[in-house]
């Protein structure tokens, strides 16, 4: 990135066939831009004009690179040093791609402008972020119009010169190029075009593009501040009177034009530097005379009169050029001068009226006359006006002065030539072949030539020959034939046609003065009757839309079409879809061809997929029956719309099910259940739906909600889906790590969900389970161990355990308190009266039968994770110490 750019364009040139080249063309500041700032690759884009569709990119290598030069070099003083850089390149148009109406253009994008720019924000965006680059942009046309290639070159602009500018003196410059295909050109001064962001190279990017931003006072209109501004006539000349200095960027649009149509647009950026560095100059006068004159009167308008027969040294006037600069010291008493010629109102090359010598050196206050002279033969018809200018050598633009000459010359006689056939005015009945005589004369003897001008149409196009048969002094001859035939010519898009006949003669001074003969010609083809569409849907065969038909989605629409022509023409019947494409919405409806009478079944089956009511419920079929297949290619058809409204389709509620699988735990009917830590939940789901047409609806079983005071995990459930029924199963076994806090009862809620899919009516059920999850009851209060044992063999207390006989049953059950997640059983561990331990066991069902021990008093510990049971045994050997 760096302050660079001055300003440039793109040229399209075509070489031949599809070959085409293109230039790029940047001018670089080389006082104020960095080296590294010029690229020695660049990369455009082309796009489609119509819908900024990307097309291409292009690519160009090094570039050329020039000086530009200055109109007085003499003047130059280092203010101005601009390069033109040119980057060229190869390209292929295929007439494949590139045949859009609407066109093409091709754009880079770069930054940055300058940043001392003084009316458009152009500043260091590492500053200010208020950078200007520059989009170099260029339109162009298809490269084939109605099926023949369309060549065309992009127009070349003049070079821009190195001149700057000074204030209060006027600025000039002629930006008028020239076209190859002598297209018509139109300039207009427009808002430079910025790019879409501010780094060095931005990423292509299709049009719009932004603008630069203007700096207060400055605008389109007043893009300097000047008085006058800069302002740019149709023809490219571009004048300004700066009122400061500064350094400005402008913009020229030069618009592309072939046949009154606009075929394309090229923009180049520019800037003017205003600097207050002109030494103080005059402008030269120019004044005129007539010959035999006694004194230069005439200062900015003369007319002359001259017969076309006197001689040529009659047919002239003088021109007296001075200049004040020359009588001052400060310009060495000295001026340089010149005169140049300029067309006023026409474009033709007058430089001929001046004299072999048109510049002098003026000094000491001289003055010098030059002699314009005019040849016999005006340049136009009637008056026309030229210009005299005067240019002295001020810096760094010439002053000048104009003196406008308006010139009558009356041109050698002439005898203008004439048609001696009238003017023709036929309707002629289709198949004749029809022969005009055109015949014309000059009375001078001079040779003549013709032409044809039609109204919007090729004569070949429509069976027309004009033949040239006799050509001799003074004698034209042609012939114009018509075949009307329609089997040969095609009618069907025109059949009245107007032109003109052109008669000219090649006199002494080829002015144009011909005279014209008219042409109105119609041919009167035969009738053809117009076909006519019917439905089953239509009583009237004149009837012309069907509207009120309903269908849901998975219903069918079925009818037939038919078509009937009375010339028992062959004729084609067909359907399409108004604002859809027909082909994506399963519908079949084969095209019918035949002679008088065709006929076709429309069916369509409305299916799910390919119907989304929500952008569209509404469908308009077209069917038409079409007659062009006969002798004139008359087009003629019948339609038949018919708009159906769909709905959609018919759908019952699936049933979800919910089954609790655990015996041991009790679901009440509004599906809430109560478990206790441990306990297994196994819930089974059933989903099921009624719906059966066109085919069993898609079940979709799912959790969709699992919510509690404490957040539920590891719970297993699997999302189904089935047809017509799905099931799943959900189950879970908690453990204490459910509970949080001194909280061991939470609430948990659960809900499922079932739903088909039929499209646009989907419908569902869900179940809400609400589970509770309790965790064991272990107080111990209950709880009374035994305390004493007699391991004497009589199988009565032979062992010290946490069990008891049950009532019912007689077997010994574990009676110590049950483990839950406040509480769980670690050991138990027995001491003798000295405190040895002497028995110990993690397990809830130990058995301590006191081997080798000895009677006395011992002393337990049963250890829970969050309490101790603490008591005394007795262990006796025989019974009588049981009884003491």
């Amino acid at each position: 990135m760096a302050s660079h750019i001055v300003g440039g364009e793109f040229e399209l040139v075509h070489i031949s066939g599809n070959n085409y080249r293109v230039n790029l063309i940047l001018y670089f500041d080389k006082i104020n831009g960095s080296p590294g700032a010029r690229d020695n690759s660049v990369l455009a884009t082309i796009y489609r004009k119509r819908d900024n569709v990307f097309m291409q990119n292009v690519s160009f290598g090094s570039p050329t690179e020039t000086n530009v030069t200055y109109t007085q070099p003499a003047c130059s003083r280092g203010e101005i040093w601009t390069s033109r850089l040119v980057y060229t390149t190869n390209i292929v148009l295929s007439d494949t791609r590139y045949n859009d109406p609407g066109g093409y253009y091709i754009s880079w994008e770069r930054c940055c402008r300058n940043y001392a720019i003084t009316n458009v924000y152009s500043e260091n965006p590492d500053v200010s972020g208020r950078a200007a680059g520059q989009t170099f942009y260029l339109e162009f046309p298809a490269v084939v119009k109605d099926g023949a290639p369309f060549i065309n070159s992009s127009p070349r602009l003049f070079p821009p010169l190195s001149d700057y500018a000074c204030p209060r003196r006027p600025y000039y410059v002629d930006f008028a190029g020239v076209d190859d295909d002598g297209d018509s050109l139109a300039y207009s001064l427009v808002t430079p075009l910025s790019t879409h962001s501010i780094i060095a190279l931005p990423p292509p990017q299709s049009a719009p593009y932004p603008l630069v931003t203007w700096r207060n006072p400055f605008s389109l209109d007043k893009i300097i501040n000047g008085d006058p501004d800069m302002k740019i006539t149709t023809d490219g000349f571009l004048t300004a009177t700066p009122s400061q200095q500064g350094l400005y960027v402008f913009a020229v649009k030069c618009d592309e034009f072939r046949n009154g149509v606009k075929i394309g647009e090229v923009r180049r950026d520019f800037q003017m530097l205003v600097v207050d560095v002109c030494p103080r100059a005059e402008a030269p006068q120019i004044l005129g005379k007539k010959l035999g004159d006694p004194g230069f009167s005439f200062d900015e308008d003369m007319q002359v009169t001259f017969s076309g027969t006197v001689a040529d040294s009659v047919r002239c006037v003088q021109v007296q050029v001075s200049d004040p600069d020359a009588s001052k010291q400060d310009d060495n008493f000295s001026e340089k001068v010149k005169i140049k010629a300029i067309p006023l109102g026409f474009k033709k090359d007058v430089s001929g009226i001046l004299p072999d010598i048109s510049n002098a050196t003026l000094v000491n206050g001289s003055t010098i006359a030059f002699d314009i002279c005019f040849e016999k033969c005006p340049y136009v018809a009637g008056p026309f006006q030229v210009g005299i200018v005067a240019y002295d050598d001020a810096c760094s633009l010439p002053l000048s002065d104009t003196l406008r000459i308006t010139v009558d010359i009356t041109p050698p006689p002439n005898a203008l030539p004439y048609f001696t056939t009238p003017d023709v005015t036929e309707v002629i009945n289709e198949g004749e072949i029809k022969t005009w005589l055109i015949r014309g004369l000059d009375d001078d003897g001079d040779k003549l030539v013709a032409g044809i001008i039609p109204q919007g149409f090729r004569l070949e196009d429509y069976g027309m020959t004009f033949t040239q048969v006799k050509s001799e002094s003074g004698l034209y001859e042609a012939q114009l034939q018509w075949d009307t035939r329609c089997d040969v010519v095609d009618f069907s898009k025109k059949t009245s046609f107007n032109f003109m006949v052109l008669l000219d003669d090649i006199d002494e001074c080829t002015l144009a003065q011909p005279d014209i003969m008219n042409f109105a010609l119609t041919v009167k083809l035969p009738g053809n009757t117009v076909p006519i569409i019917d439905s089953d849907l239509t009583l009237d065969p004149f009837e012309r839309s069907v509207t009120g038909l309903k269908r849901k989605i998975n219903e069918s629409l079925t009818f037939n079409v038919k078509g009937i022509d009375a010339d028992n023409d062959l004729i084609v019947l067909d359907v399409r879809g108004v604002g859809f494409d027909i082909t994506k919405y399963n519908v079949s409806f084969p095209t019918a061809t035949g002679n008088n009478f065709v006929q076709s079944k429309f069916q369509w089956n409305i299916f799910c997929d390919e119907v989304d009511l929500r952008k569209k419920d509404e469908f308009t079929f077209q069917f038409i029956v079409v007659d062009h297949v006969n002798k004139c290619r008359y087009y003629n058809a019948d339609t038949l719309d018919v708009t159906v409204k769909l709905y959609p389709p018919d759908n019952q509620e699936p049933l979800l099910q919910v089954v609790n699988m655990n015996q041991d735990i009790q679901m009440a009917a509004d599906n809430s259940m109560t478990a206790v830590l441990g306990q297994q939940i196994t819930l089974a789901l059933l989903g099921t739906d009624k719906d059966k047409s066109p085919q069993a609806d898609l079940l979709k079983l799912e959790l969709i909600k699992a919510e509690g005071n404490v957040e539920p995990t590891g719970y297993v459930f699997a999302n189904a889906e089935g047809r017509g029924t799905v099931q799943s199963t959900f189950s879970w076994n908690p453990d204490c790590s459910i509970f949080t806090g001194d909280s061991y009862r939470n609430q948990y809620t659960f809900t499922f969900r079932v739903v088909d899919d039929k499209c646009y009516s989907q419908m569902g059920d869900t179940v809400v389970v609400n589970i509770n999850i309790n965790d064991l009851e272990n107080e111990g209060k209950e709880f009374l161990p035994p305390n004493f044992v007699t391991p004497n063999g009589d199988n009565r207390n032979d062992f010290f355990a946490m069990v008891k006989e049950d009532e019912n049953t007689g077997e010994l059950v574990n009676i110590l308190p049950t483990d839950n997640c406040t509480g769980v059983f670690e050991g138990i561990i027995i001491f003798n009266r000295w405190g040895k331990r002497v028995y110990e066991s993690a397990s809830r069902d130990f058995r301590w039968y006191a081997e080798g021990e000895v009677s006395g008093m011992y002393f337990y510990n049963l250890k829970y994770s969050d309490k101790d049971y603490k008591g005394i045994i007795t262990l006796a050997f025989d019974s009588s110490e049981s009884n003491r």
